[in-house]
Parts: C-alpha cells; sequence; structure tokens
C-alpha cells in the first residue's frame, strides 16, 4: 500500500525516516516521478518502486544521482562533480546544463530553510505559488525519460507563473480593473452591477474570470 506523501514545505528531509537530508547517510535521491527520498530509506525497500506511488523504479539506485541541489539548501558540503552515465556524451552534456541551471533555482528557496527539514514560507520575496512550483522542479530528476518530461513540464509552469505575476506587479491597478471586467463580459457572464458578479457563474483561474456551466 502507498506511503502518504509529506507536505510540499518539508522537502529538506526524508518523508520516510523525517531526518534532514545530508552528504553522508541520508543522501536525497529524486526518483522519476519526482519524489525525493533518502539513499538509506531507498535501500530498504522491499519492492523497487517509490513508496508514495508505487511507481517503478527502472534504473540502480545506485546509479541514480544525489540531488545536490536540496543538498546545498540544508548546510551540506556538496561535491564539485558528480558521475553520471548517460547514453552519449551529448545527453551528458545538457544533463550538466540542466542540472545547474536546477541547482542555481534552488537558492532561491534557501531563506526559506528552516529547522528539522521544514521551510519557513514567511522569508522569501517568492509568492507561496512560486515557492510551491520551484520545490517542484527541483525534486525533479534528470537522469530518467520520466524525469524530465516532468522538468520540462515544471519549469514550463514556473515560467508562465513568472510572467503573470510580472504582469500583475507592473500592471496600473485601474486597467488591471478594467481588463478584468472586460474578460468577465467577453466570456458571457452575467453582469449584476458596478460591484456584483454571480458567483454561480464565475470561478477564478488566476486572476482570470473563468464563465462555468451550471
Amino acid at each position: 500500500m502507498p506511503v502518504q506523501a509529506a507536505q510540499w514545505t518539508e522537502f529538506l528531509s526524508c518523508p520516510i525516516c523525517y531526518n534532514e537530508f545530508d552528504e553522508n547517510v541520508h543522501k536525497p535521491i529524486s526518483l522519476g516521478c519526482s519524489h525525493t527520498v533518502c539513499k538509506t530509506c531507498l535501500n530498504k525497500l522491499h519492492r523497487k518502486a517509490c513508496p508514495f506511488d508505487q511507481t517503478a523504479i527502472n534504473t540502480d539506485i545506485d546509479v541514480l544521482p544525489v540531488n545536490f541541489a536540496l543538498l546545498q539548501l540544508v548546510g551540506a558540503q556538496v561535491p564539485d562533480h558528480q558521475s553520471v552515465k548517460l547514453s552519449n556524451l551529448g545527453e551528458n552534456k545538457h544533463y550538466e546544463v540542466a542540472k545547474k541551471c536546477v541547482e542555481d533555482l534552488a537558492l532561491y528557496l534557501k531563506p526559506l530553510s528552516g529547522g528539522k527539514g521544514v521551510a519557513s514560507l514567511n522569508q522569501s520575496a517568492l509568492s507561496r505559488p512560486m515557492q510551491r512550483k520551484l520545490v517542484t522542479l527541483v525534486n525533479c530528476q534528470l537522469v530518467e525519460e520520466e524525469g524530465r518530461v516532468r522538468a520540462i513540464r515544471a519549469a514550463r509552469s514556473l515560467g508562465e507563473r513568472t510572467v503573470t505575476e510580472l504582469i500583475l506587479q507592473h500592471q496600473n491597478p485601474q486597467q488591471l480593473s478594467a481588463n478584468l471586467w472586460a474578460a468577465v463580459r467577453a466570456r458571457g457572464c452575467q453582469f449584476l452591477g458596478p460591484g456584483k458578479i454571480d458567483p454561480c457563474l464565475i470561478g477564478y483561474q488566476g486572476w482570470v474570470p473563468v464563465s462555468r456551466s451550471r
């Protein structure tokens, strides 16, 4: 039976043994399904599958790379290089570039680092949705195809959210209000007056109102 996953804010500790990740005993290993477990717990699994969603682990556990992006957030000693064997030299080069990008982005979560593997959410300039999307990207594993696909989706989602928040931050409040009401009318939503919208007809997805059929 699958184990219940930990809260996303507890990304600095192993969700099985609850020990904070480190460079010795509890090395963080991200799986293709984007769950991250310490290597000690992975070696104790009875089945070679993720304990949370039962996704098969197709790569040998000893071959899966340590998640340096997470290690740097707990203040552990991170080696300069980690040997990873992929199918060809070109893939190795792309892997190293992508890995470095993820590690650099992970540093934006540094102010979140709290005690015992739990992140403190009050010290970051990032919004909560941005934090969550970045945590998802940091937990992606880039060696297997499934992990790379998940990383692409997470990176795209993070980019889209970044653009949305930049627009909102620089948008004139009056213009934003005008655009909002224009979107309401364009979608055929019932307009009941200057300050009223029928809640049965309107749903919100981000900041754009979306009409919903009854």
